[in-house]
């Protein structure tokens, strides 16, 4: 445990983790979701646990998009995240998902607190709190907080929002206790692709996810290689999610691995991993961007990519 880091407890983290493989826990987190398809939808309609919005503010809009080239002014997390949100939310009586199953939004901020000023205006002015505030209703979705987040007091925000930060963030007992997650880049731990992972990698990997379960928090890694095996393996690991861009196959991925299926439907993994058409993260075919960023400063722009305001 990290000096001065607090020991406070979420209550209940174990339940919001489903079972998937004997006593092993893990969920599925759709990364980068704007870029699919059907942003939110396919997610949401695939059982992912947590959806991933990275948010610019610009002027005084905020603007879904991986960097600023990609910006499109009719993307607006109102209109891709909030709003679909709360069409489900009251769909379903006042929860997030019609079976109770927690959803997490985790909106990665790319140029800091003004975005979280402008994100906190909008939720309160136009009336999307109820959909985030699991003090009051334990089945509302959560909202946590990424990315340019160093800016913030934590301690000083509303009680519905949560935080996401790194395995070395200092913060003091107070601000911990909104800490939600932690989300570290696996190159600080391995540089696993494929095969056999080194037992030494294992045990750091292992001892992470220890140190953030002590803590009564959440355990993730982004750049992690996105295939069978690796989710496989983030099972094995103690991981708490599956960090995807392909949300529907690694939830048929999962499945196979509770209930171990004949031949035929692990081939059907395969094939689904391998087909253009239901990998929906079509930036570039199937087959190339089963592979892990090539490097790793090109992998550190998914968490570190910040504008200025």
């Amino acid at each position: 445990m990290v000096a001065g880091m607090s020991t406070y407890a979420v209550p209940a983290v174990k339940d919001v983790r489903p079972v998937t493989s004997g006593n092993a826990r893990i969920l599925i987190h759709s990364h980068n979701d704007y870029a699919q398809k059907r942003p939110f939808w396919g997610a949401y309609e695939a059982g992912a646990d947590s959806i991933e919005a990275d948010v610019f503010l610009v002027d005084g809009k905020l603007l879904v998009a991986h960097s600023r080239r990609d910006l499109k002014p009719e993307n607006t997390l109102r209109r891709l995240y909030l709003e679909p949100l709360r069409e489900v939310f009251k769909k379903n009586g006042g929860r997030a998902r019609a079976n109770g199953k927690p959803l997490q939004l985790l909106v990665d901020l790319k140029n800091g607190k003004p975005a979280f000023d402008a994100l906190l205006a909008l939720i309160e002015r136009d009336g999307f709190r109820d959909c985030f505030d699991i003090g009051k209703n334990p089945a509302a979705a959560r909202l946590t907080i990424t990315g340019d987040n160093s800016g913030i007091d934590f301690s000083a925000c509303p009680a519905f929002v949560f935080f996401d930060v790194p395995s070395n963030r200092k913060l003091d007992d107070g601000q911990y206790k909104r800490v939600w997650l932690v989300s570290d880049y696996a190159g600080i731990y391995t540089k696993w692709r494929s095969g056999e992972m080194q037992k030494e990698d294992k045990r750091k990997i292992r001892d992470a996810a220890a140190q953030a379960h002590a803590k009564g928090v959440l355990f993730r890694l982004w750049g992690f290689p996105d295939h069978p095996d690796a989710w496989r393996l983030s099972l094995e690991l103690g991981l708490d999610f599956i960090n995807t861009d392909r949300p529907a196959v690694a939830s048929k991925a999962l499945a196979a691995f509770a209930a171990p299926a004949p031949a035929k439907a692990r081939a059907n993994v395969v094939r689904d991993w391998e087909n253009i058409d239901v990998n929906s993260f079509n930036r570039m075919p199937a087959a190339t961007y089963a592979m892990p960023l090539v490097n790793e400063n090109a992998a550190l722009t998914d968490a570190l990519e910040f504008e200025t305001p």
